[in-house]
């Protein structure tokens, strides 16, 4: 390993209170505002999210990035972190003895850790890991990818449409306060058309919405077990869609409860004897809790599974399944009564779970000559520059821009985008506006080109989007949400409310 005494470690001196850093933002050195954006510096970073999914290729994640640790961290906001970064493969330049030592020595500031937790899930497919050792304890550790939008990453250095795809990621997966919320990522690379897929079939969130703790009935059962009210052993199954106060029937086999003499037998099951419990809205969910609408471990004196329940007001279930002794396989085809008054619609696709188009991301954060902060960790370990609040963006070349149909485009993109939303302080990016304005499809009250991208007809992807300076920027990655106000909690109901009808 290099001598940490060889390194040159880079001496900044903080901008003082009431002046201009040297890119004309100005910077006031009041630590306490940060706190008032939900954010802890010293918060330990969380591990990449790993929702359920289809082995179906999928762009589907979660944000659960602080905009904290995004806009202030010792690797990405560190102007000489930056070119070391983006100049080798990020396996050799992690490498626990033989990798880069200044690198290693900024992995002192959790925030660095959990930036690059999220780039590595961001750069790399499902698969391609980087080992890296925790400067603070010694520890072997692993980030794990995900995505795939820069595999080459993994062991040369990133071309700059790679570095565009990871930071439009990057960005398009931050919020304030850092709460897991599942999002569908689109967008459209010419060289690898399936990149951005969408699932046929989506799968439910396999996480707690309050708590962003995983749903303990997805896990293994410590010990045999046979019944339905049993919190181990499930499986995700598929998100349904019907109306509100309606009676939704659906079975693996069995026929509905109250229709037992006329009713048909609704789905099937084989393997072994399963059982199904259905949850509100897109989330899984443990038996007894309020998001559990009904379960069945048999049905019409069988031991078929079926069930009765009301629509919940969200207009969204999911269906987990689960073999009724926990030592056997099996597996479920649900099957949904159709033409009622319900309206029942099973299974969702991505497209169908995930309908709110948010709007687009995308610029460059690996341009070491265009921040507007300089963290980083001296020779004894304390991490330099957290205190500073920039006015508007960290990134000068990081941009966004919001699709028509929400109220408060100008508050809402605050309250997405800053670690300050109070002050509009702090901010991963610069909002530009509407992608396409329905009113003037032209630049610039039209930043991105186009409505929806040329190669997969349908998906929503904004294309072709351009900054304040009427550059253009092929990468854009656009965000679709199931709720309107789930990445910017805490904010006011009329700052993320869209006119988009489900």
């Amino acid at each position: 390993m290099h001598s940490l005494l060889n390194m040159d470690f880079p001496r900044v001196r903080l901008t003082p209170s009431s002046t201009y850093s040297p890119l004309g933002t100005l910077v006031l050195t009041v630590s306490t505002l940060l706190s008032a954006g939900g954010c802890n510096p010293d918060a330990l970073e969380p591990a990449p999210d790993e929702p359920a999914v289809s082995a179906e290729q999928s762009l589907r994640v979660a944000n659960s990035l602080t905009t904290q640790a995004l806009v202030l961290n010792a690797i990405s906001t560190n102007p000489q972190a930056i070119p070391l970064l983006v100049g080798n493969g990020l396996v050799p330049l992690f490498a626990p003895t033989t990798g880069n030592a200044y690198l290693q020595q900024q992995l002192r500031d959790p925030d660095a850790r959990q930036l690059m937790s999220y780039l590595v899930s961001c750069a790399l497919p499902k698969g391609n890991n980087v080992t890296w050792m925790d400067p603070t304890t010694g520890l072997t550790n692993i980030w794990e990818g995900k995505l795939g939008l820069c595999p080459q990453w993994k062991s040369a250095a990133p071309t700059e449409t790679c570095e565009r795809w990871v930071s439009a990621c990057l960005l398009a997966r931050n919020n304030a306060q850092g709460r897991r919320v599942e999002l569908s990522l689109r967008g459209e690379d010419p060289s690898r058309p399936t990149l951005f897929s969408l699932e046929s079939a989506t799968k439910p969130v396999p996480f707690d919405p309050n708590t962003d703790a995983p749903v303990p009935s997805y896990g293994t059962c410590a010990s045999p077990g046979t019944s339905v009210s049993r919190d181990c052993g499930w499986k995700a199954e598929g998100i349904g869609r019907c109306v509100p106060g309606q009676v939704v029937r659906l079975g693996a086999g069995g026929r509905a409860p109250d229709q037992c003499g006329a009713g048909a037998a609704l789905g099937a099951a084989s393997g072994t004897r399963m059982m199904l419990r259905v949850c509100d809205d897109i989330f899984g969910c443990d038996h007894g809790e309020a998001r559990e609408l009904e379960r069945s471990e048999g049905a019409c004196a069988t031991t078929s599974a079926a069930m009765t329940f009301t629509c919940p007001a969200s207009g969204f279930f999911n269906v987990m399944s689960a073999p009724y002794d926990s030592t056997q396989t099996g597996a479920v085809a649900v099957g949904v009564e159709t033409g009622t008054q319900a309206s029942t619609r099973y299974p969702l696709s991505e497209a169908e779970a995930f309908f709110l188009r948010e709007g687009a991301y995308y610029g460059n954060i690996f341009d070491p000559d265009a921040l507007a902060v300089s963290v980083y960790v001296d020779r004894e370990g304390k991490t330099r520059g957290k205190e500073q609040i920039v006015q508007g963006s960290v990134y000068r070349k990081m941009y966004s821009c919001q699709a028509a149909g929400w109220s408060g485009t100008a508050a809402y993109a605050t309250h997405r985008l800053c670690a300050v939303p109070g002050m509009g302080s702090n901010c991963a990016a610069t909002s530009l506006g509407l992608c396409v304005d329905p009113t003037d499809s032209r630049f610039p009250a039209s930043r991105c080109q186009y409505d929806d991208g040329r190669l997969v007809k349908g998906d929503g992807d904004f294309e072709v989007c351009s900054d304040a300076g009427g550059n253009k920027w092929m990468e854009p990655i656009t965000v679709f949400l199931h709720d309107a106000c789930g990445v910017v909690p805490g904010a006011p109901p009329d700052v993320c409310r869209s006119r988009t009808v489900k």
